[in-house]
């Protein structure tokens, strides 16, 4: 269960850490304002919640009716993490730091930003659906998928408040800003290696 759990956790860590639209959300509103940021960030992490729990439920029905299409689902997501890490190796972050000064919105304003564009991405459970499919066996009780379920959302948190903390600072901000596209190969590297170990 260690193993399975800090395998689901660097899988996590991983795909957070490769920019997208949670983390390009989680930029524009912290560099206004760290209290905007903070909103964002409990928005995002409201609709992880909502992802984990449809996929810990869907592939509870999945297991019981149809041990076919779990193995199914496996193999397909294995071929979806490959081809996120392969975007991360081949992408362009293109996170900027703005030089104009933007007015920051309001905290309810950044809480539905955040919300809303993660509960509204499809990939997200999708990716939450491969990890939890290739990691977990069919056996496995549901129980025990929910507190993976719940320990990935806190990861989720604490990365992204410490994030955005970071960004506060603008040292990290202009090292950060430099160094994310290698940032995001390491990431595909780690992605795709997983990916291949999972099919095999």
């Amino acid at each position: 269960m260690l193993e399975s759990l800090v395998v689901v956790l660097g899988v996590a860590l991983a795909a957070q850490l490769s920019p997208g639209p949670d983390m390009m959300l989680i930029f524009r509103h912290t560099t206004t304002s760290f209290r905007a940021g903070m909103a964002c960030v409990l928005g995002i992490c409201l609709g992880l919640c909502f992802h984990v729990t449809l996929s810990v439920a869907g592939l509870a029905v999945v297991i019981r009716t149809s041990p076919v299409l779990f193995n199914t689902i496996r193999y397909a997501g294995a071929v979806y993490i490959l081809y996120v890490g392969i975007r991360c190796l081949t992408g362009n972050s293109g996170l900027t730091f703005d030089a104009e000064e933007r007015p920051a919105a309001d905290f309810g304003q950044a809480f539905r930003d955040g919300l809303f564009c993660n509960l509204l991405n499809p990939k997200v459970t999708l990716f939450i659906l491969s990890v939890f499919s290739q990691l977990l066996a069919p056996e496995t009780p549901l129980s025990i998928r929910a507190f993976y379920g719940v320990v990935l959302v806190v990861e989720g948190f604490l990365v992204w408040v410490l994030f955005s903390m970071l960004l506060d600072r603008p040292a990290f901000r202009i090292h950060y800003e430099r160094y994310q596209n290698p940032i995001s190969r390491g990431c595909g590297v780690i992605l795709c290696g997983l990916a291949i170990l999972m099919a095999v």
